[in-house]
């Protein structure tokens, strides 16, 4: 499926969308989950790395289901969503867990748990080691210090971040302790580039070559592997990680597979005019798109177009005055009942 088939098929979900029995309601397209997943396995397959689904992007189970038949695994960032990835993995699936830290009893249930655990850093490296728990192969997230992310909001990357540990910092130890077998990175938030993500993998050659029971690399996430994707810096990338290093190769989009295919359903319960703008308040919030309030853009509505009437304001109906979802145009004036699909939710 190309691009524009592609576009036109989330069209045409998000149109039905419209026909659930009652609002407000989050609503997902099997047809978009397919489309999406078929597209991000052909490109890891050809590649020749594992696809995994990383449950934060969205955690529904019988989305989990649609997904798992073009995975090798899923992907999951807490106790909560190890359990559930767990109860549909099957044998022939992994299941790899990270965070950003784990109490100790975290880290013994995730290990009894997880085929591959991520740490976030040496410190966690050494408390998993102790526990001695499970059959997990541990690995460490690495920082590459690399940042492609404008909004530091976003940015694995951003000075003093959280997240993994600092290549700078890791380059100056003599070897990575035994107990560590694989590297994970994950440095960009929603890219098409995956270019960037060969720039980051190829800062890691220092590091890699001093971990002497390296098994596995995991590439993260933060990349979409549709239709408009140039797949060959990953192609590159992996082929380069195998020969050199001679590991597993992972890769986990997670928003990338699930984004497109979610609408958010709302009717208008009011509509009235101020100045030269209409009013039409839904019966949602924005504490349902909570990036809508929080970063301030207007998503995508289907069947708004630029140039058409006069501009309506979608807003929710919270006390908030600042609860609105964007200035949007309809061909045709917006009235009490009309329904409003929200995209990529």
């Amino acid at each position: 499926m190309d691009a524009r088939e592609f576009d036109r098929l989330i069209e045409a979900e998000a149109r039905n969308a419209l026909n659930v029995p009652t609002t407000p309601a989050y609503v997902y397209s099997e047809r978009v989950l397919n489309a999406a997943a078929i597209q991000a396995a052909s490109i890891s397959s050809n590649a020749g790395c594992k696809l995994l689904y990383t449950l934060k992007a969205c955690s529904i189970f019988q989305v989990l289901e649609t997904l798992a038949p073009f995975t090798q695994g899923f992907a999951a960032s807490s106790v909560f969503e190890a359990r559930i990835a767990a109860s549909v993995t099957g044998s022939e699936r992994s299941l790899h867990c990270y965070s950003p830290a784990f109490s100790e009893a975290d880290i013994e249930l995730t290990l009894s748990l997880a085929d591959y655990l991520s740490l976030n850093s040496l410190t966690q490296v050494a408390l998993a080691s102790k526990l001695n728990a499970g059959t997990a192969s541990l690995g460490l997230r690495i920082n590459p210090e690399m940042s492609f992310v404008s909004d530091s909001r976003y940015d694995p990357s951003r000075p003093g971040s959280k997240l993994g540990a600092p290549l700078s910092g890791v380059n100056e130890l003599a070897r990575i302790p035994d107990i560590v077998e694989g590297a994970h990175i994950h440095n960009n938030c929603e890219s098409n580039d995956l270019s960037q993500l060969s720039r980051s993998a190829e800062t890691l050659s220092t590091v890699l070559g001093g971990v002497e029971a390296l098994r596995w690399v995991n590439l993260g996430g933060g990349y979409y592997l549709g239709p408009n994707a140039n797949a060959e810096p990953l192609e590159r990338s992996v082929s380069w990680l195998k020969s050199e290093f001679g590991v597993e190769v992972f890769i986990e989009p997670g928003t990338g597979l699930t984004q497109q295919a979610g609408f958010l359903v709302s009717e208008a319960l009011d509509v009235f005019r101020n100045g030269d703008t209409d009013i039409a308040v839904l019966d949602t919030s924005t504490s349902h798109a909570p990036e809508v309030f929080e970063y301030q853009y207007a998503p995508e509505v289907s069947g708004a177009t630029p140039d058409a009437g006069n501009p309506t304001n979608l807003a929710g109906r919270s006390c908030l005055a600042g609860d609105i979802f964007g200035v949007y145009r309809f061909e045709k004036p917006v009235r009490v009942g009309d329904r409003f699909a929200f995209m990529d939710v």
